[in-house]
């Protein structure tokens, strides 16, 4: 699957959050209030896309609301920030 700009968007979001495991992982509306542009729908539907390639997974739920996280894989395909690969 190709990603788009909303999918690495919401990958970065979970990355700069730590959503890299069950516990930790965003609801939609989390991600929706970091993210900006695109509707809740929108990134629900982005999300669902995500998943059935293995690059986000369900976390536990946060009231009634279902959570999200990147699998290793999802972490895989995001670009390494500049500043984490210079060697200061």
């Amino acid at each position: 699957m190709e990603l788009n700009r909303c999918a690495y968007t919401i990958l970065g979001i979970l990355r700069a959050k730590n959503a890299i495991d069950k516990v930790h992982g965003l609801t939609v509306k989390e991600i929706s209030a970091r993210e900006k542009v695109n509707k809740s729908n929108t990134i629900h539907k982005r999300i669902k896309e995500m998943q059935s390639k293995g690059y986000v997974e369900e976390g536990v739920k946060a009231g009634k609301a279902k959570t999200y996280y990147m699998t290793e894989k999802g972490i895989s395909i995001l670009p390494v920030k500049k500043e984490e690969n210079e060697d200061v």
